[in-house]
Order: C-alpha cells, then structure tokens, then sequence
C-alpha cells in the first residue's frame, strides 16, 4: 500500500513539472516571436502606408501610398506620380511609377530606433512629356532602343530607418529611406561604352514612410 501511494505521488509530482515546462516553453516561444507578429491590417482596399520621394529617376519630387504583404509584412507595393518641372524643356514631365521590393527586418539601431538594411526592388515607369516616346520612334534605325523612351524598368537597393509608435487600432511608424538605384537604359549604355563608369549610372534617391 505504501508503494503505490509512494507511486501515485511520484506520478503526480512527473505530471507538474511536465505541465509547467510546457508553459514556459509556450511563453518563451511567444515572447521571442512577439517582434514579428503582423501589425492588424487595414480593409483590404486601403493603403498601409504613404511615401514621398526625391530623385531616383520617378521624378524630382514623386508621392504615392502602398501596401505591405507577405510573411510579417516585409514585401512592399507602391504606386507613385512624380514631376520634373521646366528646366529648359517646353513641358513639365509627369512620371507614373509601379514599385515592388523587399525590405528586411528591422533590427534595434538606437533608442527607439530601428533599421533595416536590406531594402531591394524594382520598378516600372511612365513618363509623360514631349521629349518621350510611348512607342518607337520612326527617326531612330531599328534597335536603338529596346522599347519605347518613355518606358523604364528601376532596378534599386538601400536601406531604412524607422521609428515605431503607439497608435489608436495598431502600431504606426514614421520611417527615412536611402536608395541607389539605376534604370534598363543606362546599363545597356555602359554595357555598350566601356569608357562610361559604374558610378555613372548609378543615382541616389531619399525618402519618408508614413504608415496610415
């Protein structure tokens, strides 16, 4: 009688340890993975963030809204419109820019503040305006260029930092990006002139983020 009252206890006292180990193991999962939890989302329809941009071939002065998607919200989609005003030429262009990147996830920098160091992507533009072409132009000998003027592809990198902060329904963040970017043009250029440079073609673009 004494042993299996001995026994159950034993049982018992296995069975507790078991249970709370579990626990811990759950809170700690948690805990670790609280940093990468998806911020709740807005309807379907509206955008997640606004962006406005200086340089990077969309425009001298480019703004637009995107959508953050994927696993934790690292990959990005944007729609953007940016203009170059008359600087010699009869009209002001209008540039219209698709954009889809990646953007890694952001680590501790200071204080508050954090970065994300890997920030790649490309882009598709449009660009209205008298010195640009929507379809080939007849002046030119075939294969002058690839496709119409007025369309480039923007292959681009850089990095961001951003800031978090508490919002009404979710966390909201204010974030400053750096970009160097390039476009389909300029690398069949220097693929073709040996004597253009790589920092030739190559441009640098800075930005703000602004989740809604």
């Amino acid at each position: 009688m004494r042993q299996l009252y001995l026994l159950c206890l034993l049982l018992c006292l296995a069975f507790s340890l078991s249970v709370n180990a579990q626990n811990a193991s759950d809170s700690a999962y948690q805990t670790a993975s609280s940093d990468k939890v998806d911020r709740p989302k807005n309807s379907w329809y509206a955008p997640d963030y606004v962006v406005v941009q200086h340089a990077g071939l969309i425009g001298i002065l480019a703004a637009g809204f995107g959508y953050d998607f994927g696993k934790h919200d690292r990959t990005n989609a944007e729609l953007m419109y940016g203009f170059t005003p008359n600087y010699g030429f009869k009209n002001t262009t209008h540039t219209f820019t698709t954009r889809i990147y990646y953007q890694s996830n952001p680590k501790p920098l200071f204080k508050d503040f954090q970065i994300s160091w890997i920030k790649a992507g490309t882009g598709i533009s449009m660009t209205i305006g008298e010195q640009f072409e929507t379809f080939f132009p007849k002046k030119y000998p075939e294969g002058y260029y690839i496709w119409p003027t007025a369309t480039r592809i923007l292959p681009f990198v850089g990095s961001a930092v951003r800031r978090e902060f508490k919002g009404k329904n979710r966390p909201v963040f204010g974030e400053f990006y750096g970009e160097i970017g390039t476009s389909d043009v300029m690398i069949v250029d220097k693929y073709r002139n040996k004597g253009i440079s790589v920092p030739d073609i190559l441009n640098l673009a800075i930005g703000v983020r602004v989740s809604l």
